[in-house]
Parts: C-alpha cells; sequence; structure tokens
C-alpha cells in the first residue's frame, strides 16, 4: 500500500440548516447526507481519489452504520482487507449541523461500542511494507507501536493533530514521527505559545522531516527540517457549501502529493487546493476533487 491508515471510522449524517439552533424546538432540514467519516478514514479516501493506492485498519460494529461506513470505503477504492466488523457492537455516528450561510458546523457526536484494536491485532506484514503510515493518535497504544514497525522498516509515518484533540501521552508518539501536521489549536496547546514561529519551532524539535500548523482561510504554516519555512495561502473559492473534513482532506492530498514525488511546497499547494474543492459539497466526502480538478485550481 501507499497509504495505510489507522484511526477511527465513523457513519456521518450531514444535515443542512438555515441556522444552528439555540433552544427548545423545530429545525427545518434543508438537506441531508449519509456517508463515512473520521479525520483518518477521509484522508484515505481523499488519497484514493487522487489516486493512491490506500487501506484501513479499523474495527467498527457489526450494525448497519457499520455496513454503510464499509460501503462508503469500497466507493471510494479503499482497501478492507485490515477492516472488520465487530459481532453484537455498535458504530460510531457524528450528526453534523450545516449552517447555510457561511458552511460553518455544529457536531454531536455518538461513540460506538466496538472495540479498539490491540497490539497483537495489527497487520505487521502489511505495516513492515506501507510506504506511508497514517494516524491521528486512535487505538492507542495499537497506534504507537504501529509507528515502531514502520519505522523500523524504512516507512514514513504521518501524524495528524486535530484541532480539540491534544493529549499529552501524543509526546510519546510525536519522536517517531516524519510528517507531523497539527491544527493551530493542537499547536497552541503542545507549545504553550500563541506565537507562530514558536509553535513551528517546538513542533520541529520533535524530529519530524517537516512540520506544518493549519488554520483553515488562513492558510497553513510549513517549516521543513532542511529547508526554509513557508506559508501556502488558502484557496478561497465560492460556493462554500460546508467546511466538513476539509482538513483530513488536505491531510490525503498531502500524503498523496508527496508519495507522488513532489517537493513539500508543491504538496502543501496541492493539499490546500484539494481541501478548498472539498468544501463545494455538503460532507467531507461530498466533493472529494480528482487530479485533474487540483491542477486546474492551482494552476
Amino acid at each position: 500500500m501507499d497509504i495505510l491508515g489507522l484511526g477511527m471510522s465513523l457513519l456521518d449524517t450531514i444535515q443542512l440548516v438555515d441556522d444552528f439552533p439555540s433552544g427548545s424546538g423545530v429545525t427545518e432540514v434543508r438537506e441531508s447526507v449519509h456517508m463515512g467519516g473520521g479525520p483518518v478514514p477521509t484522508a484515505l479516501c481523499a488519497a484514493s481519489k487522487l489516486g493512491a493506492k490506500t487501506a484501513i485498519i479499523d474495527r467498527v460494529g457489526n450494525d448497519w452504520r457499520g455496513d454503510l461506513i464499509a460501503l462508503d470505503y469500497s466507493k471510494f477504492g479503499v482497501d478492507l482487507t485490515w477492516f472488520s466488523q465487530e459481532e453484537g457492537q455498535s458504530s460510531s455516528l457524528g450528526i453534523v449541523l450545516v449552517r447555510k450561510s457561511d458552511g460553518e458546523r455544529h457536531v454531536v457526536f455518538e461513540e460506538g461500542t466496538a472495540n479498539p484494536l490491540g497490539i497483537s491485532e495489527l497487520p505487521v506484514d502489511a505495516l513492515r511494507k506501507c510506504k506511508i503510515l497514517h494516524l491521528n493518535g486512535r487505538h492507542w497504544p495499537a497506534c504507537f507501536e504501529a509507528a515502531v514497525l514502520v519505522k523500523e522498516a524504512g516507512g514514513v509515518v504521518s501524524f495528524d493533530g486535530g484541532a480539540n484533540r491534544y493529549d499529552p501521552k501524543f509526546r510519546e508518539l510525536l519522536p517517531l514521527v516524519d510528517i507531523l501536521v497539527v491544527a493551530r489549536d493542537f499547536a497552541e496547546q503542545h507549545s504553550d505559545s500563541g506565537d507562530r514561529e514558536v509553535q513551528l519551532r517546538a513542533l520541529l524539535e520533535e524530529g519530524a522531516q517537516i512540520v506544518g500548523i493549519t488554520d483553515g482561510t488562513r492558510g497553513s504554516w510549513f517549516s521543513p527540517a532542511k529547508g526554509n519555512p513557508f506559508h501556502q495561502p488558502a484557496f478561497l473559492i465560492d460556493p462554500v457549501v460546508d467546511t466538513t473534513g476539509c482538513g483530513d482532506v488536505f491531510h490525503g492530498a498531502f500524503l498523496f502529493a508527496v508519495h507522488a514525488g513532489n517537493d513539500w511546497e508543491e504538496s502543501a499547494r496541492i493539499a490546500s487546493a484539494a481541501a478548498a474543492l472539498s468544501a463545494q459539497g455538503l460532507g467531507g466526502r461530498g466533493n472529494l476533487p480528482s487530479m485533474s480538478e487540483v491542477k486546474s485550481l492551482v494552476q
């Protein structure tokens, strides 16, 4: 596999509303869709749509949600060899309210009951052969062991530090990470600073080949271990339908571009363009772009 992901799969129900509810009453839904979700899973779907060979390592419940999650993976060509459904357990569900005026979101989340994967359940041979392993800390401590296996075999480890996902335990994992791209919130907590340069230095000290901080429409900031720091502006496009999953798509497109041989700056441009295009559809996977669409926007 080009990119192997270890993360939590869930089913997203995306509902377009005029405004978020502020109290009791009735909120009319203008449009709704069901699709798979989750940071690592959506990154894999985005990379697969662009042309990478991807696979997911995960376990969900053996319920209708799990069936739809598996079906959505298959739609985007993500390999399910190491994906399973646990009998008698439920799969995670995210209900995402999207405000029609600006694409902002309010998320209601129900975690499933499927048991996390253990270290003994990891596909060791697949991990040793994959080019890139993409993680976000789920299935801990199997997540840490997977990174060790990939590093020992000479592969690349990527970590997505999402907003509101910072955990001090990740400091144990970060020295194993080669591509470390995190949200502004994660960078602030990790560095205990609101200064962008301080944040980048703190991340780079963990030993990655490149670190990055994403910040929505303000773009992203990168600092390679060898080379000069740079800022990648966001591609501002109209209309913006839904910002769900834009960061996840950014990660998937960035990893695809790096694996395809692009340098850091070109990879960031490709990732930024893919994320922007994804915001033109409802749901994190509602408008995953092809490589031709990304190239058109970049040019």
